[in-house]
């Protein structure tokens, strides 16, 4: 039980940050393309997994490459290409040719296509108690966000775009089950390490669309600065290591409910900086999105223990008849 609510604590930490981190993401493309903020993100955070990789190497479980089979390195190549360079190129190019309520509706995919994802690829069970968070979680959401159908707009003009943001939320449930898959045969900091640095080199060569990128780099400013290294050192790799030592302990389903929680943040954000008032219907909605995170995380939990309370049972009832 201690364990699983630091689990608990330990996501909405997460989740707190990574809804931080979209007010430096935004920052920083005043001054930069997408794939420009992906390629510093990415290389910053490469450098600061290095001491942490050094540091489990010297562990006696682990190795800095490990010897993996053909479908190990195939699997680190998905994780790290597909899903991790995809995901965030995809989701900067999808964002500018679509409009933000189309963003915030198809970004709800996200663990529910990871749950699909990891009964396909993992053969995780697809419980009651899943579809029951995913379910408490979504109708937090659109409590929260007072979700405005009419202007949504999936096909027309924006289908394009549309279609980027959703292959990006793909890339993003591809990327969590397969670093869970590789999870059983490395340590987490060698499958984060790995998977970051595939996710660089794989975004390298896009940098020919933005050419004017090493030549802008004397025009940031401090505060750019500032926010490549939050995004570098604290939302990709201090969260991550976080969420990959809690990702050997859930399954990938389980532990993607999570994510509903950054809309929450958001809006308790927006009102402590920019005074937004807070109605009941946020109140609701973000106390929804907790009680479907907290089932999602405690599901194994009380699923064995209700395992361990039938045979009891019938022993007292034996005895009680005896």
């Amino acid at each position: 039980m201690r364990s699983k609510r630091s689990d608990l604590l330990l996501l909405v930490l997460n989740q707190l940050i990574w809804g931080a981190g979209w007010s430096a993401i935004k920052y920083a493309q005043n001054q930069m393309g997408p794939v420009t903020l992906n390629v510093w993100s990415l290389g910053i955070s490469v450098l600061a997994l290095i001491p942490f990789l050094l540091a489990d190497r010297r562990s006696a479980s682990s190795q800095l490459l490990p010897r993996l089979s053909f479908r190990n390195y195939l699997d680190y190549f998905i994780a790290g290409v597909i899903g991790l360079a995809g995901m965030t190129l995809l989701y900067a190019w999808g964002a500018g040719r679509s409009l933000a309520a189309n963003g915030a509706l198809i970004s709800m995919a996200v663990p529910v296509l990871t749950v699909v994802v990891a009964v396909i690829v993992l053969g995780e069970k697809m419980t009651g108690a899943r579809l029951a968070s995913l379910g408490i979680a979504i109708a937090g959401v659109l409590m929260i966000s007072e979700f405005r159908w009419n202007e949504v707009s999936l096909a027309g003009n924006y289908l394009f775009g549309n279609c980027l943001l959703f292959l990006g939320t793909l890339g993003n449930a591809i990327y969590v089950v397969y670093s869970k898959k590789l999870l059983a045969v490395a340590s987490s900091i060698a499958v984060l390490f790995w998977g970051q640095l595939l996710g660089l080199l794989a975004s390298l060569p896009f940098l020919y669309f933005e050419p004017t990128a090493v030549r802008d780099i004397a025009g940031y400013t401090a505060q750019t600065w500032f926010s490549l290294l939050f995004l570098g050192a604290i939302y990709f790799t201090a969260t991550m290591i976080i969420f990959f030592r809690i990702l050997t302990r859930l399954d990938a389903g389980q532990i993607m409910v999570s994510n509903y929680l950054q809309p929450v943040f958001g809006v308790l954000a927006a009102a402590v900086v920019l005074r937004e008032r807070i109605t009941w219907n946020m109140i609701s909605g973000g106390l929804l999105v907790l009680a479907g995170t907290a089932l999602a995380t405690f599901e194994d939990l009380w699923r064995a223990r209700r395992a361990t309370s039938v045979p009891e049972t019938a022993v007292q009832r034996q005895g009680n008849i005896e």
